[in-house]
């Protein structure tokens, strides 16, 4: 397949071989977690209906009614400690009726999945060192979302002041205000430049 035609969030065949010892092999059905910034590799998690190692490597995530006919029956198991990169060259798109077909997890499920893989990758660490650690990522994203906001009201004042952009704009820093709560953060020079700084303290001062 293209690299261009694989999405986050959907699955399709990926060949496995070949493998070392103890890898996940042969043909299987696999969910595309993220898109490496090399455009052409792709970070996936396979997919199997066998039940063994449920709850220790596995989850399910019940019927994929989008997969065709022959398949869609069974229940899908996510073998979330073998989650891997791969080349687009390894996929297989999925037919049915003669045709490709997209099938998608949805958001729910692929949250689940992006969660269990997280606790298995920190699985050996201790407790406090794990805390410390999703702490970090939290407020690092905490903080992510509050600069979107702030380069959105940032674009709003471009446009021009009227009295719906002015409510939107106090929407915005309300929301702003509530993410970066008991946070402690640090911006760059472009950051500080563009007026997120400015904004953050607007923010914090409504």
């Amino acid at each position: 397949m293209r690299a261009s035609d694989i999405k986050v969030g959907h699955i399709y065949y990926v060949d496995y071989e070949p493998v070392r010892s103890g890898e996940f092999d042969k043909l299987h059905l696999s969910v595309v977690l993220k898109k490496n910034n090399d455009k052409h590799t792709f970070f996936v998690m396979p997919l199997t209906s066998s039940p063994n190692g449920d709850g220790v490597n596995k989850v399910n995530i019940g019927k994929i009614i989008a997969l065709p006919p022959n398949i869609r029956d069974k229940d899908t198991y996510a073998v979330f400690n073998q989650a891997r990169t791969v080349n687009a060259s390894r996929f297989i798109a999925i037919k049915s009726g003669g045709g490709r077909i997209s099938v998608s997890l949805d958001n729910c499920t692929m949250q689940k999945l992006y969660g269990l893989l997280i606790g298995d990758v920190l699985y050996n660490m201790p407790p406090d060192d794990k805390i410390y650690i999703l702490k970090q990522a939290y407020d690092k994203e905490r903080i992510n979302k509050a600069k979107d906001l702030a380069y959105i009201i940032i674009r709003l004042r471009k446009e021009g002041i009227i009295r719906e952009t002015e409510e939107k704009i106090a929407v915005l820093k309300n929301k702003i205000r509530e993410t970066i709560k008991g946070v402690s953060y640090t911006l760059d020079a472009t950051q500080i430049a563009d007026g997120i700084q400015k904004i953050f303290a607007e923010a914090i001062n409504t």
